[in-house]
């Protein structure tokens, strides 16, 4: 399994705070079945992109003696868009996880501008690389108008929900709700720390499997592999205008 979206890289972000943190994260990424791991940090454009890659690889180091023998680990960032003085092409593409042309994007938690919406696309349409769009539950703008994950997924974004968002009573009829709608494509534990934003992915595929939907599980891990190994990914997804409640 793969674990696409995490803080485990010590003392870039707000995630782990020492290499001993992060050996503990992985560790419990392991144990709970999960035998590739993405290390996506924060960046936000108050270093140059240069400034945040040698601070990576310098994290990086530090927990290579950590990771299981049987896991793979791969680099990338979350990196913050706003459609307002964001990163160049070149800076955006130079964030890609590792390997690959595909980018983890982070959207403001509020109100999304028109012009955000136009700098996706214009960043598909001219450099050919793919946004993965993190933890879509947490925006404000997907939970009170879903189509508008069904225009990123048609403009060629991937559309990633945290593991949580299947366990949280809050979350987890919208999270299933986009699953039912083919809107998960890649999933990530999001994991900062190891109190309250850790590492969850096997209570999420348990809560999936419960739900009758293995299925759906197995399409999302298949998608993330393509990801991984720097496939073009090509995916239908249903029309959603509105989920209304989201009970089903």
């Amino acid at each position: 399994m793969i674990d696409l979206h995490t803080h485990i890289l010590p003392n870039m972000d707000d995630g782990a705070s020492s290499a001993q943190v992060s050996a503990q994260l992985l560790q419990m990424e392991f144990e709970q079945g999960v035998t590739q791991v993405a290390l996506t940090p924060h960046y936000y454009g108050r270093r140059s992109v240069d400034e945040f890659l040698t601070k990576r690889k310098k994290a990086l180091d530090s927990i290579m003696q950590y990771v299981p023998k049987e896991m793979k680990v791969i680099v990338g960032a979350e990196v913050l868009l706003t459609g307002v003085n964001d990163p160049t092409d070149d800076a955006l593409c130079a964030l890609a996880i590792e390997n690959t042309k595909y980018v983890l994007f982070e959207l403001p938690f509020q109100r999304w501008r028109e012009s955000l919406l136009e700098r996706i696309a214009d960043f598909i349409e001219e450099t050919g690389y793919t946004p993965i769009i993190a933890h879509v539950e947490r925006y404000v703008e997907a939970l009170k108008n879903p189509s508008v994950l069904t225009y990123l997924a048609e403009l060629g974004c991937l559309i990633q929900v945290n593991a949580s968002a299947f366990l949280d009573k809050r979350m987890k009829r919208f999270a299933f709700a986009l699953l039912k709608k083919g809107l998960v494509h890649c999933i990530g534990t999001d994991a900062h720390n190891l109190e309250n934003r850790t590492v969850d992915y096997a209570e999420a595929k348990c809560a999936i499997e419960k739900k009758g939907m293995l299925a759906e599980w197995n399409g999302i891990q298949w998608c993330m592999q393509k990801v991984v190994n720097g496939e073009r990914v090509l995916l239908p997804c249903k029309t959603v205008r509105k989920f209304g409640t989201w009970y089903f």
